[in-house]
């Protein structure tokens, strides 16, 4: 899925709450300088005082309150702005528009005893195809006598790559003898004389898509030795014309002792092709370049989704409007305490 951002909108989720709060700060502004001259309780007057508001000291003391209110009132205004810009949070709506590829791969890979050696590079190779898709949606079927979905379709490209990592580790470490490889393909296989199944393979993997209601490109790569044990359901010929008639291509990559087999590994070619697709030797020059680039000829149809809407809370303004005007007044109260504490000594030095 390809997603583009068209931009977002910033708006207050709460706006009505700004003006309410800008008035109780008005209004206690207000009550405060109208208290402000009154007497404190206990206060006297002092009569000839004009002489001491002349004095040096008195007036740098005055100087020093008047500077120290003033940051101390600006401060506190900047406080109170981040409280009220968070209060009302902050919030950005985004729009992002949904662009689905209409293209669905299955990867599809024999398990059996005799793929042992080689699915491990079976499935590097499909690890190379993910690589040169975007956006497509990629699931993973293994199979032997019965097929087993790994992961189903997602395009969600590290999942699909880890998952591929996970199985190669499992195919690659010992082979069929291992606990590892056995663990991983439990369950492919519920009757030994029936192994290896590549026409049930197939059909199986065709089953496997989703989203039959809509109109998309759908592709099968689909890795074998082509060596069945025993009688499946379907034939290989039943199977691709099955893909056929589900509008499935298959690309085959053939396991390289197939090649051994020439009857087996034309009658794979012939499966594969006869559905549209490629058909390549595990590790020939350009096998997997090739399947990626067949499944890019595939036509992507347009689906009409709804744009992704998303609220995100933005409070980086009122954070740091709140943390500056909190540190203005943490700064304005430890100078006045040092302040205070410097004078005390100086009027208690001899």
């Amino acid at each position: 899925m390809d997603l583009t951002w068209n931009g977002g909108d910033t708006e207050f989720r709460w706006p009505w709450l700004l003006p309410v709060l800008v008035l109780m700060v008005i209004g206690l502004l207000v009550w405060w300088a109208r208290t402000r001259g009154r007497l404190p309780a206990g206060a006297a007057y002092v009569a000839h005082a004009a002489r001491l508001r002349t004095l040096p000291r008195y007036q740098a003391l005055v100087r020093r309150r008047v500077a120290l209110g003033t940051c101390l009132s600006i401060a506190a205004l900047i406080t109170c702005a981040g409280a009220i810009v968070l209060s009302a949070r902050v919030q950005e709506r985004q729009s992002t528009e949904q662009n689905d590829r209409t293209r669905d791969i299955m990867l599809c890979l024999d398990a059996s005893g005799s793929m042992a050696e080689v699915d491990a590079q079976v499935l590097r190779e499909f690890r190379t195809i993910v690589d040169g898709l975007q956006g497509e949606r990629v699931g993973l079927t293994i199979w032997s006598g019965v097929a087993i979905t790994v992961f189903p379709l997602t395009d969600d490209y590290d999942f699909v790559v880890e998952q591929l990592s996970e199985a190669e580790s499992a195919f690659g470490t010992g082979g069929v003898y291992s606990d590892e490889y056995a663990i991983y393909t439990a369950g492919t296989v519920v009757d030994w004389s029936v192994q290896s199944q590549l026409g049930d393979g197939l059909a199986s993997c065709v089953q496997r898509f989703d989203r039959k209601d809509e109109d998309r490109s759908r592709a099968i790569v689909l890795a074998s030795d082509n060596e069945p044990i025993g009688d499946g359901i379907y034939d290989l010929q039943g199977a691709a014309e099955f893909a056929a008639a589900e509008d499935v291509v298959v690309h085959g990559i053939a396991a390289p002792a197939t090649a051994e087999r020439p009857s087996a590994l034309q009658q794979f070619e012939d499966a594969a092709q006869g559905t549209g697709g490629t058909f390549a030797l595990l590790g020939a020059d350009g096998s997997a370049a090739a399947v990626v680039e067949a499944i890019g000829r595939l036509e992507a149809r347009e689906i009409t989704r709804p744009p992704l809407v998303q609220v995100l809370d933005r409070p980086t303004l009122g954070t740091a409007l709140a943390g500056i005007g909190v540190g203005g007044l943490l700064a304005v109260w430890i100078t006045e305490g040092v302040l205070a504490v410097r004078g005390r000594r100086e009027e208690e030095a001899p």
